[in-house]
């Protein structure tokens, strides 16, 4: 398996071949060359939650932030994306039969980025694999020794490998599939100290946490469902409206043909 740096993977050398349906999805792979899967190595980041914290999560992925404010990572994954936005813009015809305007296709892709606020670091989420409520990518330490999740601390130092898959294209939007293969967790020498992993302060008093009212959480749930509705519908209304510039096209075509017969007649 070939092994990439982030610093030296040339987005131009990826290949992708031909959308099949697979259920309800279209898929296209993608490889760097002609066969070789693309697995990406990134450089050192902070853990921006805990392994406990994000086992809590319906839908766990990995959120890391950059620890210096090196960005070439980021604007590593901004090539890439662009990358799948052109290529599709380069093959719609061959792949779905019909001519899509790059504004549309753009606007169908969901980015592996999102835009950083000034004067703020870019913060990433990367799918990890789970099977049956475990993860299933190697956690290593320094010293190769398999870890587990819960080990992973809020703040900590990773590196992670991406193995990038494809695109998966649904019914009204797009975006790149990856997720984590590999971890490796970075302890500095002066914090290797042999710490519990448990609390084991005797307290008198018992300690109350915050719980987000489920009448809240629930207010949450729904604005982000509004927000998917929102976002399919204007989708949809780029399609149609693109639609109906074409159809409007032919008919001035059309027009322009009739009335040239009516004159030949004449």
């Amino acid at each position: 398996m070939s092994l990439l740096k982030h610093a030296g993977m040339e987005c131009k050398k990826i290949q992708y071949t031909k959308p099949e349906k697979t259920g309800v999805f279209y898929y296209s792979s993608m490889s760097y060359g002609k066969s070789s899967p693309i697995h990406i190595q990134s450089p050192k980041m902070k853990c921006c939650l805990s392994g406990t914290d994000l086992l809590k999560k319906g839908s766990i992925t990995l959120e890391l932030e950059p620890i210096t404010n090196d960005f070439s990572f980021y604007d590593k994954l901004l090539q890439l994306d662009d990358r799948n936005i052109k290529e599709t813009f380069n093959k719609n015809k061959e792949w779905f039969g019909k001519d899509i305007p790059l504004d549309l296709i753009d606007d169908m892709y969901k980015r592996t980025t999102k835009p950083v606020k000034k004067d703020c670091k870019p913060r990433f989420s990367f799918k990890l694999p789970i099977t049956k409520g475990k993860v299933q990518c190697p956690i290593y330490d320094q010293k190769r020794a398999c870890l587990d999740i819960q080990k992973i601390t809020e703040d900590c130092e990773l590196i992670v490998v991406l193995h990038v898959r494809g695109l998966k294209f649904l019914k009204h939007h797009y975006y790149c599939d990856m997720y984590v293969s590999q971890i490796k967790v970075c302890v500095p020498r002066e914090q290797r100290y042999m710490i519990p992993d448990k609390y084991i302060i005797d307290d008198e008093e018992d300690e109350n946490s915050d719980i987000l009212d489920e009448v809240v959480m629930m207010e949450i749930k729904l604005d982000k469902e509004r927000e998917t509705k929102i976002s399919e519908a204007e989708v949809e209304l780029l399609q149609k409206t693109a639609e109906m510039e074409g159809l409007t096209k032919e008919v001035v075509q059309l027009k322009e043909v009739l009335s040239g017969l009516k004159n030949d007649l004449r």
